[in-house]
């Protein structure tokens, strides 16, 4: 091989180097994104459904208070949000120990007081935001209220559930229109 052959054959081999060098950082990066995708997903997952779950329990004692003072669930977000801020329950207080027998001989008296709904479980919480699910801008958990029949029971029940979720493969939901269930589906 005389030099200037092989000084073209050495500036090819190392061109051709170079070009391999650079397919295989390409392949590396795109391999590393295979695996790094679905863990940054599945962070962004937990995070996001952390506060739409703790919306949905919100949600639900809001729904178990407004069905403990009026005898129903609500399907209206204004009737639920006007109830939470302004509603009143009452509380049973009692004053003496039911399970001391001096007490008993004492006498126990039991004094109901009504109390604001807001105050006793809403207390620091944006009721405002209630309807609204999170890192979706303005977007509304759908709600559902009825009654069902169980055996000769009719039975009252709610549902919220998210209508816009992360995963579309898994929603979030608290409550049952077919069960008289008002658990979440992640509990």
């Amino acid at each position: 091989m005389q030099a200037a052959e092989r000084y073209s054959y050495m500036k090819t081999l190392n061109i051709l180097k170079i070009a391999l060098f650079l397919v295989i950082m390409v392949l590396a990066y795109f391999l590393v994104e295979t695996i790094a995708e679905p863990i940054r997903f599945e962070k962004e997952k937990a995070v996001r459904y952390a506060q739409v779950i703790e919306r949905l329990k919100m949600i639900r004692t809001a729904e178990v208070a407004h069905r403990d003072v009026k005898g129903a669930f609500t399907a209206d977000w204004n009737e639920l949000l006007d109830f939470v801020k302004n509603g009143e329950m009452r509380v049973i207080k009692v004053i003496g120990n039911p399970d001391d027998s001096l007490d008993i001989i004492a006498g126990i008296t039991y004094d109901t007081l009504m109390v604001s709904v807001a105050d006793s479980f809403f207390r620091n919480y944006p009721i405002d935001s209630l309807p609204y699910i999170p890192f979706t801008k303005g977007k509304q958990f759908s709600l559902q209220a009825g009654q069902i029949t169980k055996g000769n029971i009719k039975v009252n029940v709610f549902l919220a559930e998210d209508t816009a979720p992360f995963d579309p493969r898994k929603v979030l939901r608290v409550g049952s229109m077919e069960d008289a269930n008002l658990s979440g589906n992640w509990e």
